[in-house]
């Protein structure tokens, strides 16, 4: 969350993540409420649901669009170009799967009047 707050509004000659206009949004939205003080979980739970849910069906897949792909490379790259060996990233990624499952059972928590009716 901090890396996306703190690159939101830089110029094109530095580093920022691909968002699309929700994420920025979003990013916006909270940045004013930790300014404000301000507790915004939902916001909070919807921008990291941003980059953790399916993308689009009519969005095509590249690794350089998606937001979480490129974070994951930024943060693992190394001083010398190299990243680090994927047996240094097991405990990052098992972090990564436990806050994606966090997340969807929020979010299917939140929603659930959205799933509809169950008929026995």
């Amino acid at each position: 969350m901090t890396f996306i707050l703190r690159t939101l509004d830089n110029s094109e000659e530095e580093y920022r993540l691909p968002l699309n206009e929700r994420q920025l949004e979003l990013g916006r939205i909270l940045l004013q409420a930790l300014y404000n003080e301000a507790k915004d979980i939902n916001t909070i739970h919807l921008l990291i649901y941003t980059f953790l849910e399916p993308p689009p069906h009519d969005q095509p897949f590249s690794k350089w669009n998606d937001p979480l792909l490129c974070f994951l490379a930024v943060v693992n790259l190394r001083e010398d170009g190299t990243f680090k060996p994927a047996a240094a990233l097991t405990g990052e990624l098992a972090k990564w799967e436990y806050n994606m499952r966090g997340a969807g059972l929020y979010e299917a928590v939140t929603n659930t009047s959205g799933f509809g009716t169950i008929v026995e």
